[in-house]
């Protein structure tokens, strides 16, 4: 067993003591090691960093981030941009110019998050040892997105398999 010293004055701690008897400075375990504290952010951040990678996994916990970020910026920004397309609306006594703007707002952001929202759909069904292919179940209309959405819940692998580690 390696010898341990106190950090205070550098005595040699005996087995098992939890002071120094040097100068009776208490000797601390190391800490565990903490889990970082992240936010829905955070995830989301991470999905559109990769915003085109369909190799390797996504737990359940990084999918649903995500999809509630998503969520929430779908909802608060939906709901800044209808202010605005208001506003330009009354500005130009007509309200056609207001939902240009909106639509293409809305749009737009439906087109830029489109690809990494498939992109962590085909993570998330990696870390169940699924196929990427799986996703195209959505197509088939009413129970094809049932599908997908009971996989996205499902617990994933916990030991890596052909698609790579676990994600967290």
């Amino acid at each position: 067993m390696a010898q341990k010293y106190c950090s205070n004055c550098g005595t040699e701690i005996l087995e098992g003591s939890i002071f120094c008897s040097n100068c009776g400075t208490s000797i601390e375990k190391p800490a565990a090691r903490q889990r970082e504290i992240r936010g829905i952010f955070d995830y989301y951040k991470d999905a559109l960093r990769k915003y085109a990678v369909f190799s390797g996994r996504a737990s359940v916990r990084e999918y649903w981030m995500f999809v509630v970020g998503n969520l929430i910026i779908g909802f608060v920004g939906g709901i800044a941009v209808l202010i605005l397309a208001v506003i330009i609306g009354l500005g130009t006594d007509t309200y056609g110019l207001g939902v240009l703007f909106y639509v293409l707002v809305v749009v737009g952001y439906g087109l830029y998050i489109i690809i990494p929202s498939i992109s962590i759909s085909v993570r998330r069904l990696h870390d169940q040892d699924k196929s990427g292919a799986f996703y195209f179940l959505t197509f088939i209309p009413y129970i094809g997105p049932i599908i997908i959405l009971i996989f996205m819940c499902l617990q994933g692998n916990t030991g890596s398999n052909q698609y790579g580690e676990p994600s967290e």
